[in-house]
């Protein structure tokens, strides 16, 4: 199987973050992956839920590693419309340059969208600044008090 072509990346930011050598607003976490608050806040309550096991694409992912990261994802997904009122969510993941894959470790991205949300909107890393660590554990404390008791 060829791989897709990837960002050249010395060190992964993402194992960085399960590793606890990056500071990050953890949300919820398994055995297999971690929920996280997005540094860049396309809507309030956006998150990435990123396997542990460093894998740069979903092609390398075993199909445990996926069953853990959506569980993580809807989990986060019910957790934003009790805590923020999201009426609706993208979910939704980008394997390699062509596709928009900017960290080369599998990532899912939870983006809650709300009433005044644009529903044609695309959203591009640069087009937003990274949020202070402060801030995103703010988000992460209102999100993990809204988890599912019974997810």
């Amino acid at each position: 199987m060829m791989p897709f072509e990837l960002a050249a990346d010395v060190s992964c930011s993402f194992c960085g973050y399960v590793a606890g050598a990056i500071e990050c607003a953890i949300v919820a976490e398994d055995p297999l992956a971690v929920a996280l608050v997005n540094r860049s806040q396309y809507e309030r309550g956006a998150t990435l839920v990123i396997p542990r096991r460093h894998c740069a694409t979903i092609l390398e992912a075993t199909d445990t590693e996926l069953a853990s990261v959506y569980r993580l994802a809807k989990q986060v997904a019910r957790a934003a419309a009790r805590a923020f009122g999201a009426c609706a969510v993208n979910i939704y993941q980008n394997n390699g340059l062509k596709a928009g894959q900017h960290i080369p470790h599998l990532h899912v991205h939870v983006v809650p969208r709300y009433s005044g949300s644009d529903p044609d909107r695309l959203f591009r890393q640069q087009d937003f600044a990274i949020s202070p660590i402060a801030d995103l554990q703010g988000i992460a404390s209102v999100l993990r008090a809204a988890l599912p008791a019974n997810p």
